[in-house]
């Protein structure tokens, strides 16, 4: 399984679901099965008693699911099913762990941000990584992986952490990290001062060989 994550900075609404969508496909025209996964800082366990106002548009997926609309791009683009599982909030990782600590899974121990919350983390996204969505039943060969909101913003971070323990949890070779960035343009000079990277899919050739 090879996961790629797009990130955002300096302001949110630059279009990481439609980059996720964009690479998604482009991986699908090569012959790869793909997934996405979307991530929300936010405490809410999921969109649907969000004002539209201020989250924008809900989504509902075939099991019920209100959702992130990225989440709905992604069915389009990927012609994927996803399930309410594919979209990760703050208040869901918070509310699994609080019930496991409850059950006693956690055997008395303090529970912490780190390891408990990263750890759950990683766990939900290497589980749901692999659940066939396509109506083949085979398991995806590509993850993408969407952090919602701002690098920065205090409600990212545990993500971020997770996120950066989970390269060595899966192996470096097997993890892409995109970041999309706004692209300022000075009246004085007329052009952009920052240049985005191009994305390298140097394992695409791997699943060809």
């Amino acid at each position: 399984m090879k996961y790629i994550v797009v990130t955002g900075g300096v302001v949110s609404g630059l279009g990481k679901g439609v980059t996720i969508s964009s690479i998604g496909r482009m991986l699908k025209n090569c012959g790869l099965k793909t997934t996405s996964i979307k991530i929300d800082p936010y405490l809410n366990t999921d969109a649907g008693t969000m004002s539209p106002f201020e989250h924008g548009e809900v989504f509902v997926l075939d099991d019920g699911g209100e959702v992130d609309l990225d989440l709905g791009n992604y069915e389009r683009f990927l012609s994927v099913r996803l399930s309410r599982d594919h979209n990760i909030t703050t208040g869901t990782v918070y509310q699994e762990v609080i019930l496991k600590e409850r059950r006693g899974d956690h055997l008395g121990k303090t529970v912490q941000v780190v390891p408990h919350i990263t750890d759950e983390i990683q766990d939900w996204i290497e589980r749901v990584a692999v659940t066939p969505v396509d109506g083949s039943g085979c398991c995806p060969d590509v993850c993408l992986v969407e952090v919602g909101g701002t690098v920065g913003d205090i409600e990212s971070m545990v993500f971020l952490e997770a996120l950066r323990q989970f390269q060595f949890r899966v192996g470096q070779e097997n993890m892409c990290l995109v970041h999309v960035s706004l692209m300022s343009v000075l009246g004085s000079v007329g052009h952009a001062k920052r240049i985005c990277c191009p994305l390298l899919f140097w394992w695409v050739d791997d699943y060809h060989q």
